[in-house]
C-alpha cells in the first residue's frame, strides 16, 4: 500500500504541540513525539504499527536516498508535508532533520517482569534532568536490565528532552513511572543503593562479588541524591570512590557505573 502526502492543517499542528508540551496530553493518548530520520526509520522497520503518523517538510525527501521514501510512502502509516520553517518550529532540535512521528507508547507487562526468577532492575529516585535520564534508558537498554521504575515526582520519560537523548531506545527497555520502592519491596526484590555519602553503613562498589537474584539498583536524583525512604528500604548501600575533591557524579555516569560493574557479578543463588 503506497500513501500519498497529505498537507497538514493547522488543527494537527496544534495537536502536534500540544503532544510535545503537555504530559497530560501525552498521558491521555498514550503518544509522544519522536524525532530524526534513523529512530524514525528503525521504527518503521522494526514496530510500524507503533507509529500514528509521520510529518515531513517538502526537501526531507530529496535529502533521502529513494529507499526511505519508498519506505515511509510504503508504510500504510498516514504521512503529512508541513512548510520547513514551522517544523523547525516544532523541533527540539537545534537544526531539524525535517521529519518527526507521533508514536504509540509501548506497552509492558510490569506482572510478567515481577514474576521472573532473575531481575536485574533500575529505580530512579526522583530525577528530574531529561538528558541524564535519556542517556540512562539507553545504558539501561545496552546492559540487558530488565525494567526501569521511576519514582513519583520523576520527569516523564516521554518529554522530548527524555526521548531524544535515548537515541531510539524507549521501545527497548520496559518502564513503569509513579512507583514506589514499597511495591518493589513486596514484589520480593532487594535494593541496592547508590549512595553520595560514604559513612560505616556503605561499601566500595568493587567490593561487592555478588548480587541477590532479585536485585534493583536504586539511582538517586541529581541534586539531592537518593531520599531517606530509599535508603532506608536498601539491604546494602555502596559508593562509587573517587578522587580526593571531587564530590560526586552525576546520576547518568553513576547509573553507567553501577550497572556495567554489577550486571556482570554472578547472583548470590549461583553461588550457594
Amino acid at each position: 500500500m503506497t500513501s500519498t502526502l497529505r498537507t497538514v492543517s493547522r488543527n494537527f499542528l496544534s495537536h502536534i504541540r500540544d503532544v510535545i508540551k503537555t504530559k497530560r496530553t501525552r498521558d491521555r493518548e498514550r503518544v509522544f513525539v519522536l524525532e530524526g530520520t534513523k529512530p524514525i526509520v528503525e521504527l518503521l522497520q522494526s514496530s510500524p504499527n507503533q507509529l500514528v503518523c509521520i510529518v515531513v517538510s517538502p526537501g526531507f525527501f530529496e535529502r533521502q536516498p529513494p529507499e526511505i521514501k519508498d519506505l515511509l510512502l510504503s508504510s500504510g502509516c498516514t504521512v503529512y508535508s508541513c512548510p520547513d520553517e514551522t517544523l523547525a518550529q516544532l523541533s527540539h532540535l537545534d537544526t531539524s532533520s525535517g521529519a518527526l512521528a507521533i508514536v504509540h507508547q509501548p506497552t509492558w507487562d510490569q506482572s510478567a517482569i515481577l514474576a521472573q526468577p532473575r531481575i536485574f532492575g533500575l529505580y530512579g529516585d526522583m530525577l528530574q534532568d531529561p538528558a541524564n535520564i535519556g542517556t540512562i534508558i539507553r545504558t539501561a537498554a545496552g546492559l540487558n536490565v530488565s525494567a526501569l521504575w521511576m519514582a513519583p515526582h520523576s520527569v516523564d520519560v516521554f518529554n522530548p528532552k527524555v526521548v531524544r537523548a535515548t537515541a531510539g531506545s524507549l521501545f527497548q527497555l520496559p518502564i513503569f513511572s509513579q512507583t514506589s520502592i514499597e511495591s518493589l519491596l513486596s514484589s520480593g526484590c532487594t535494593i541496592m543503593a547508590a549512595d553520595v555519602e560514604t559513612s560505616a553503613d556503605t561499601v566500595p562498589i568493587r567490593s561487592i562479588q555478588a548480587i541477590p537474584a532479585r536485585t534493583i539498583v536504586a539511582i538517586g536524583s541529581e541534586s539531592r541524591g537518593l531520599s531517606e525512604a530509599v535508603l532506608n528500604a536498601a539491604t546494602l548501600r555502596f559508593t562509587i570512590p573517587l578522587k580526593p575533591g571531587v564530590e560526586s557524579l552525576n546520576a547518568a555516569t553513576a547509573a553507567a557505573i553501577a550497572l556495567f560493574h554489577l550486571s556482570g557479578l554472578p547472583t548470590e543463588t549461583a553461588q550457594s
